[in-house]
């Protein structure tokens, strides 16, 4: 093909290609910022929902409309032993997702490691998705709180089922979207993520 023909032709599809590519990117752009305000927005009423009182050593729980709800004094403990890898919240790496909860694993990549709830409660649900949380229990621990333990090998309990913390309930596992041996530890408040710290104190357990 004779030259004066074939750069126009190779500048037309570059300019296909940057058309294509700026049209695509326009197409994305709003549900890209729908996503990023959507899930800056859980951030902002899960900060609003639970907060805990240094004075009163008291947690206090608001309606997501921002009025207070309750004042409870909790004894909480730490569902497994481990190491936190994963903070509840947004996080943009290596992709833009929001974690609604805190993972624990276990610092020697093992399996079997015994859960125990949080605080007193009855179970709601047991059982297994192989996508998601995998083999995982959710339980009903009053005041319009629940807790989710993700990821499990094995289940101990059954739907209503009475608990406390140190019932064993399951066996740290691998199921689900995980990427190894730890626990996927979520509380809801009015059925809304909110940070596990708030409840169980910083640092690793």
């Amino acid at each position: 093909m004779p030259p004066f023909i074939f750069d126009p032709i190779f500048s037309f599809k570059k300019e296909l290609l940057f058309v294509s590519f700026a049209f695509l990117l326009a197409l994305l752009l709003p549900i890209i910022a729908v996503i990023i305000l959507t899930h800056t927005g859980i951030d902002a009423v899960s900060d609003r929902l639970v907060q805990y009182d240094e004075t009163t050593k008291t947690i206090k729980l608001f309606y997501p409309n921002g009025s207070l709800y309750k004042e409870i004094l909790v004894n909480v403990t730490w569902p497994v032993r481990g190491i936190v890898t994963n903070e509840f919240g947004t996080t943009v790496l290596p992709y833009y997702v929001f974690h609604s909860g805190i993972d624990i694993a276990n610092p020697y990549g093992l399996i079997g490691d015994p859960i125990t709830t949080f605080m007193p409660g009855t179970v709601t649900y047991e059982g297994e998705i192989f996508w998601g949380f995998g083999k995982h229990i959710i339980i009903n621990n009053g005041d319009n709180i629940t807790s989710l333990y993700g990821h499990l090998d094995k289940i101990f309990v059954i739907r209503g089922q009475q608990v406390k913390p140190g019932d064993i309930i399951g066996l740290e596992g691998d199921t689900g979207w995980s990427t190894g041996p730890h626990l996927h530890f979520q509380i809801n408040v009015f059925g809304i993520p909110v940070n596990p710290r708030i409840f169980v104190g910083e640092g690793n357990p």
